[in-house]
């Protein structure tokens, strides 16, 4: 049987873990994160088809960030007390995006939100091959093949370096 995004043509890539340090500075920051993500969507295809949907909760409550459409922005449920930790649920189901390319985008997202995620690998679906194109190098920024007890290099990353790395794609949060 298929799933929705499968009948329209689309795909889904979620991710979970817990942001360290919940304030309304990083419920905005999410908020602008979801529209980074819904923007490429947009300029990958014309138009942002589907839906990014976003949840944070601890044992006392929660709120729900759904992007639905780019002209309405994202639109914010529930109330949240500012709380050291707390579960996150991120899902973007898209149609025509490609599912690595949406992973990846949405992984530069996460990381250049300046919230602090820390992710349960078990519970995404990143690829840990890295399908994208470029060829890896010491200066991709990737760590394929890095092992986790190397340390990683110190780079001197010029001022005006974008942080995505392997993509050199830098994030406007405004």
């Amino acid at each position: 049987m298929k799933t929705s995004a499968e009948m329209a043509g689309g795909t889904a890539v979620g991710f979970k873990g817990r942001i360290r340090g919940f304030n309304a500075d990083a419920e905005r920051r999410l908020g602008d994160m979801l529209m980074a993500i819904g923007r490429w969507a947009e300029s990958e295809s014309g138009v942002m088809m589907g839906h990014i949907k976003m949840s944070v909760s601890t044992d006392t409550g929660g709120i729900t960030l759904n992007l639905t459409d780019i002209s309405e922005g994202v639109l914010h449920h529930g109330a949240l007390r500012p709380t050291r930790e707390a579960e996150f649920h991120i899902m973007a189901a898209l149609t025509d995006v490609d599912r690595s390319e949406l992973e990846h985008e949405m992984m530069h997202a996460m990381d250049d939100s300046g919230v602090f995620l820390e992710f349960d690998h078990r519970g995404h679906s990143h690829d840990h091959s890295h399908d994208h194109e470029h060829v890896h190098g010491d200066d991709c920024g990737c760590r394929i093949g890095v092992k986790d007890d190397e340390p990683e290099q110190d780079s001197e990353e010029d001022e005006e370096e974008p942080r995505g790395k392997c993509c050199r794609r830098k994030y406007d949060f405004r």
